[in-house]
């Protein structure tokens, strides 16, 4: 019932709080850490996270259609 405390932060954490290594400061609802994107994937940019995944999954595909007719021949 007491609220918790970071020992790296020097702050009251809130529910569902992580403290990550990598980018040194408390997250909510952390995720993980990306280093793709250089940060962790957390409640504030899950949206910018999956339209990353979902843009670069189009351009990966784009690149194999267009190689496709090269291979071809």
């Amino acid at each position: 019932g007491h609220p918790r405390w970071c020992n790296v932060c020097k702050i009251v954490k809130p529910d569902r709080c992580h403290h990550c290594s990598e980018c040194n400061r408390c997250v909510l609802r952390m995720d993980h850490h990306c280093p793709w994107v250089n940060g962790c994937i957390g409640f504030d940019n899950y949206k910018y996270f999956y339209l990353f995944i979902f843009y670069g999954s189009l351009a990966s595909l784009w690149v194999v259609g267009s190689m496709i007719p090269m291979l071809i021949q």
